[in-house]
This record gives structure tokens, C-alpha cells and sequence, in this order.
């Protein structure tokens, strides 16, 4: 089924080795024997201070050895076993670098691989690698494949220029690349898969699992470009999109684990996780990258239609970076720390300066909202300016995120303007300006909460025909937030909006603005003349966001905002809960710790308060609250009644024990990176942080004795040194 083009083949060939890697019995000359794992039909293709790079020609599988451990990585199946449970397409899947999936003039989908389907592959030496043209003859595919060895592991890289669709009646729906690497066979290797599921969760390897179906889970959320409308059920919680394109694989803890972070691609990219015991009995994970879909088009009223395959391919490069790790950095928490270092190498996260030994606490507060009285709207003030300020003086928490939601005219469920305009029965500008002044001179900073990409349903203040997005089935994009029906604007219409507020802003400094939805929310725009793709919309929210002439805080931002935010909002505490995961892991916060300061949802609003504080202490999570004035139930009949517990008369001595008690354990470690977590028991966890301080949490029914100290039930100890 294959056919190698060796560039002249052996002349050729070997004359670039030659010149690239010296004489051919350094490198390439024989088979690679140099351990037993290693089987004769890999050559060697790269070497570095700690790592050789074999590859398999036929099939592009490549083998890692690690000459720190001596440990061997294996990127595909060299062999069945008795009792592997694989058919020949997954047999097919697993032996190979590269498998496709195409999608046929029914927009009828299925995947191949290499070793299955006919196909050529020229092979042309490079620098510590090689680059390869794959061209699947039967479908007219074809695609370069580029796989170096780096200082930190393996670098593969697929350019969107290679891709070609040269024959009509096929399309290019996905690329897998090393769907086996680091595949283990149930429970015979201890260890377990990192899924970037919310804060971080561990899928433990075993025989079995729960689980009907693997976990499939689009980097940065769904492409509403793509399926047009969120569904809204106000009692049903949306699940966490993953906000960081990673994964890992440990393979006994303190032993042998790998990363992978995709560098570009992610806005296209999907991670696929197999536990062992659904449809095979290994266990795998990998990426999947997306160029074409298929959608319903409905061809009248009636709802009659036809599925049809998108007209344009997707356009982006595939960049992944497999990070190899051993001894003590071999778990989550190694992990954590590898991605943080390439963050920071790579400009994605800086360093927030710390000028205050305090912790800080988030406290965001709701100005007002309108309610519908016969034919007009009347607004309902929750929290007047000299109201907030006597709060926060009563408080006398002086390390504050203040944020004002509904600060506009006519409240929250209003356009915001694109000028500083306040609803006049809050306060003026003047007022404003003076209250953030008095924030910041007492260690805090004050925001006005903004989603710049919502267009409110039903509201004036934009052109519905000119500045909203557009699905490929030519409809408005639909979603939702904070209780609020809402379109999503043009890359065009937003970037004038932010920019007009953001001028107007700038001129009563210390404001800053707290933004909503841009940091998470990525879609594509199909609008003819003015698309869009999502990779496009990374680089534009980018340079947008840089730009900003204010201080800007962000709710949940994805991994490429996280240089553009001063803090992080809504940290979230847990996973999704899905049944296979074995439990949640703080890997998010320990990238984080030390550099981008995070703040939880409002703890006002927790199922389980005692739990939740203890997850903030453990993971290193600052405090939120969500406050008014008044009482709640004022504002039953607006659109802000999801906020059912607020006001400051109910909430302001929890608030102030609470931030006390939080300030005591995490004050000492603030600005200092977790360098390690342990469990010590059933319900006890040792977050260590880089000064040496070790804060233990109990989350048991019973008190616990560590190193000559007890720690109380369903409570927390710092501890001034590790032991």
C-alpha cells in the first residue's frame, strides 16, 4: 500500500545525512539497537543531551528514549497481544503516525490510516528530524508532516500550505497524530491520563470503567460559527470549556510522564480520551484536528434540508510540543510546572506585581437592573456609589477587586454604552472616578464589568443587520450570559465598540474593566465579505486585548489571553464531574500560581461553602463575593434575579471571618509558586509552596496529626517550613 520517495532514494539520501548528522554510524547508519525496546525497523533520526528520536518509516510511529531514565516511549502498537481488543481499523490506527478522516460527497464521514489505505510517503532529512509528504492516493489527500526533536521532547508540526484536496468528491475532516502515543494496556501500568477538564482531572488507568463513551472535548468550547445557537436551560449548569489545549500521561508517579500542549492549532484542535474497557482495552489520548464539518442546511420553512460539508476548508498550522518528564517532576504536578515554563517562554504569562503582603478578595457588586412595568421599563437600583463605598468601608478589607455590574443606563439587562455613561440614580462619572481613586489608594483596583461581545436580544445600541455574527447556515449567532438571551458581534463591530468605551474609560484613571465572555467565547463568523475563523479570532482577541490603554481583568480567559489579564475570574473549583474521571486536581492553578493572581465564583452562590473554602485554600484560590445593597428581593422581577443571595446586611460578617481566616493561610504564600501536592491521607493534601511554606487541608471528619501539629476537621494548617 505504500510507496517511499527517498529523494533519489539512497544517493540523495545519505548525502543529506551525511551532511546534516555526520558519518551514518553516529545516527543513521544501522538499526537502532541501542536497547532492546527498539526494534530493528527504527532508525535513529535525532539525538540530543537527553533524548534519541527513532522512526519507523513505513508507518511514521516514532521511539523516545529518555537517556535520563533509560526509559523508552513508544507512539504506536508494534504488536497485538492475546487478548487486545483491537479490529484492523484500530489495529490500523494504532500502528500509525498519521490517520485522516475524509468526508465523501454525501458528507459521509470515515477514517484511515497509514497502514491501511494506499498511500506515498517522501521523506526528506532535516535538522534533529524529518519532514514527510503523506499523500492518500485514493482520496486525492495529502499533507506535510514535520517531527523534530527539541530541547523538552518531540515537536510535531503539520503547515496549512501542505494541505491539498485535489480530488472534488473528498474532503479533509480530521488529522490524528500519535493517537497511541504512551498507550497502556489497563491497569498493567500504574498511572492515569490529564484531561484539561475544568481546574484538572485524572483519569486513573484500569481494566474497566464506568463509562459508556470516551471523552471527546473541543479545545476553547464549541464553534457556534458552526452549530448556530446554545441551547438555554436556566436549571441546568453549562459544563467548563477547556481554556488550555494540554494533556498528559504519567506513567507511574515520581517514574516516567509526557505533556502535550498544542501551539497552534487549538482553535480547530480536540482532545479524544479512551479509558480502557470502551471499545478497546487500552488506554489513549490524543489530539484531533478539524478541517472540515459536516451541518444540516434547511432548504425552506418547513424545515426540510440537506447535510451539506462545509464549502471552505479551515485554515490554520497544526504546532504540538510533547514534553517528556522523569523522576520527581513525573506527575500533575511536574506537568503544571512544564506548561507554565513554556508559557512564559513563550510571552503567554507574565508576572503580576505584588504590592500588598494581603491576599485579595473579589467583590463585585450589582448597580441595578430594569423591570418591565406595562409599556416601559423601570430601573431598580440594588447598589448606589455611596452605598458601595460604605460597604467596602465597613468591611476594611483594603486588598479589593471591586467590580460594578449593571453600572449603565437602565441597568444589566441593558446595551452598555460605548461612552462612560452611568444610570443617573447610582452616581455620576465625577463620583466614580473618586471612588476608584479612594480603592486604589488603599491597595484594591475598581472595574466596571463589560461583555463586549453580547448583543442583548431585544435591546437598541447596534445594527443587527450590519454588526452580528453569522453561522455558516446564514443565521445570527444565539448564546447566553448572566440570564440574558444575546447575539455575538462581528471581529469588527467589537473591536470599535471596546475600543470607543476603552478611550473613554482611559480618561478617568484608576478605572480598569472587567471583561466577560472574550476570554472564553471563540467562535467563527461566516459573514460574507468579513469572515472570520477561529484561529483568526485567537491572533485578533490577542493583539485587541494587548493593546487596551486600562487595567483589564478577565472571567475565565483561555491560555492565550492569560498576558492580557492583571487577574483571573472564576477560577473554577472542580471538574464536570464526568464518570470516568477518578478526581479534580488543582494542574491550573499551579500553572497560574505565582504569576496571574485568581479569585473563585462568589461564594455566596456555593452548594457546599466549608467544601469550596476548602478548595480555595487548597488550590491556592482567592475569595469572591457577589453584593448588594438592598435585598434580593427587589429585583425578583428582573432579569438579574439569578443573583438569589447578595445583600451586604446578610453576607458582611461571613465575609469578613472568612477573608480572615483565608488571609492567615494563603497571605504567606502569596506570589509564590506551588512546586508540590501530596496526599498524606484519605481526605489530607500538602500544597508546597516555593518559600518553603506548606499549607495542609483536612477534608475529613476528623482531625489529622503531621509533623507534631494537628490539623482540625474540615480545616487547614500553615505550616512555616517543609519538612
Amino acid at each position: 500500500m505504500c510507496k517511499i520517495r527517498f529523494l533519489g532514494f539512497l544517493l540523495v539520501f545519505f548525502a543529506a545525512l551525511l551532511a546534516l548528522f555526520g558519518a551514518p554510524d553516529e545516527t543513521w547508519a544501522a538499526p537502532a539497537t541501542q536497547t532492546d525496546e527498539v526494534p530493528p525497523s527504527y532508525q535513529q533520526v535525532a539525538e540530543n543531551e537527553r533524548f534519541r528520536l527513532f522512526v519507523e518509516f513505513d508507518t511514521l510511529a516514532f521511539k523516545l528514549l529518555d537517556k535520563r531514565s533509560g526509559y523508552v516511549w513508544h507512539s504506536g502498537l508494534d504488536e497485538l497481544r492475546e487478548g487486545d481488543r483491537l479490529n484492523r481499523a484500530w489495529q490500523a490506527f494504532a500502528r500509525s503516525g498519521v490517520s485522516i478522516e475524509y468526508l465523501d460527497a454525501r458528507a459521509i464521514n470515515r477514517r484511515v490510516s497509514l497502514t491501511n489505505a494506499e498511500h506515498t510517503l517522501e521523506i526528506t532529512p532535516i535538522e534533529q528530524g524529518i519532514s514527510v509528504q503523506v499523500t492518500f492516493l485514493e482520496f486525492g489527500i495529502s499533507l506535510r508532516l514535520i517531527l523534530q526533536l527539541e530541547a523538552e521532547g518531540v515537536r510535531v508540526e503539520v503547515p496549512s500550505n501542505s494541505i491539498r484536496e485535489e480530488k472534488p468528491e473528498f474532503k479533509l475532516g480530521l488529522i490524528y497524530l500519535y493517537p497511541f502515543l504512551g498507550a497502556t494496556r489497563g491497569s498493567q501500568t500504574p498511572g492515569y491520563m490529564l484531561i484539561p477538564d475544568g481546574v484538572g482531572s485524572l483519569i486513573r488507568f484500569a481494566d474497566t470503567t464506568k463509562a459508556r463513551n470516551m471523552f471527546y472535548g473541543r479545545y476553547y468550547g464549541p464553534d457556534l460559527g458552526m452549530i448556530a445557537a446554545l441551547p438555554f436551560d436556566p436549571e441546568l449548569r453549562r459544563p467548563y470549556p477547556i481554556a488550555y489545549p494540554v494533556f498528559g500521561m504519567v506513567h507511574g508517579e515520581g517514574e516516567n510522564a509526557f505533556l502535550s500542549i498544542v501551539e497552534q492549532g487549538a482553535a480547530y484542535g480536540e482532545i479524544q480520551a479512551h479509558p480502557a474497557g470502551i471499545l478497546t482495552n487500552f488506554n489513549f489520548i490524543y489530539n484531533a484536528f478539524i478541517y472540515n464539518e459536516s451541518y444540516y442546511q434547511a432548504t425552506n420553512r418547513a424545515g426540510a434540508g440537506v447535510t451539506v460539508v462545509q464549502r471552505r476548508t479551515n485554515e490554520f498550522d497544526v504546532v504540538v510540543h510533547f514534553r517528556f518528564l522523569t523522576g520527581e517532576e513525573a506527575d500533575y504536578v511536574g506537568m503544571a510546572r512544564s506548561y507554565q515554563r513554556y508559557l512564559v517562554e513563550k510571552g503567554l504569562l507574565r508576572k503580576v506585581p505584588i504590592t500588598n503582603p494581603n491576599i485579595g478578595i473579589r467583590l463585585e457588586f450589582l448597580g441595578g437592573d430594569k423591570e418591565q412595568i406595562l409599556l416601559w421599563s423601570r430601573f431598580v437600583p440594588m447598589t448606589t456609589l455611596a452605598e458601595m463605598e460604605e460597604i467596602l468601608a465597613d468591611l476594611q478589607i483594603d486588598n479589593a477587586e471591586v467590580v460594578y455590574y449593571g453600572w449603565q443606563p437602565l441597568g444589566a439587562s441593558s446595551m452598555p454604552p460605548t461612552a462612560l455613561r452611568l444610570e443617573r440614580s447610582l452616581g455620576d462619572v465625577a463620583e466614580l472616578r473618586a471612588l476608584a481613586e479612594r480603592i486604589v489608594a488603599k491597595g484594591g483596583h475598581f472595574s466596571l464589568y463589560l461583555d463586549p461581545q453580547a448583543a442583548l436580544r431585544d435591546e437598541a445600541g447596534y445594527s443587527p443587520r450590519n454588526d452580528l455574527a453569522i453561522a455558516i447556515t446564514n443565521v445570527s449567532l444565539v448564546g447566553h450570559n448572566r440570564n440574558r438571551v444575546v447575539f455575538y458581534f462581528t471581529f469588527d463591530a467589537l473591536r470599535r465598540r471596546l475600543d470607543a468605551l476603552q478611550r473613554a474609560v482611559a480618561a478617568y484613571p484608576p478605572i480598569g474593566l472587567a471583561l466577560d465572555q472574550v476570554g472564553w467565547m471563540l467562535y467563527s463568523d461566516f459573514r460574507s465579505g468579513r469572515s472570520q475563523n477561529r484561529a483568526q479570532a485567537v491572533e485578533g482577541y490577542r493583539a485587541l486585548l494587548a493593546e487596551s490603554p486600562v487595567r483589564l481583568v478577565l472571567y475565565r480567559p483561555n491560555d492565550y489571553l492569560f498576558s492580557a489579564a492583571e487577574a483571573y475570574f472564576d477560577m473554577p473549583l472542580g471538574n464536570n464531574g464526568y464518570v470516568y474521571t477518578s478526581e479534580a486536581v488543582p494542574f491550573l492553578p499551579i500553572v497560574l500560581a505565582g504569576h496571574l493572581p485568581y479569585y473563585g465564583e462568589a461564594l455566596n452562590f456555593s452548594a457546599n461553602l466549608q467544601e469550596d473554602l476548602l478548595r480555595h485554600v487548597d488550590y491556592g484560590i482567592y475569595p469572591s463575593y457577589f453584593l448588594t445593597q438592598q435585598a434580593t428581593t427587589a429585583m425578583l422581577n428582573t432579569r438579574s434575579n439569578w443573583i438569589f443571595t447578595s445583600s451586604y446586611a446578610q453576607w458582611g460578617e461571613h465575609i469578613r471571618q472568612t477573608y480572615r481566616w483565608m488571609n492567615e493561610l494563603l497571605g504567606p504564600v502569596r506570589g509564590q509558586e506551588i512546586v508540590a501536592r501530596h496526599q498524606l491521607a484519605e481526605g489530607v493534601f500538602a500544597t508546597t509552596y516555593a518559600n518553603g511554606r506548606q499549607i495542609i487541608v483536612n477534608y475529613t471528619g476528623r482531625p489529622f496529626f503531621y509533623q507534631g501539629v494537628t490539623v482540625e476537621a474540615r480545616n487547614a494548617f500553615l505550616l512555616e517550613g517543609a519538612p
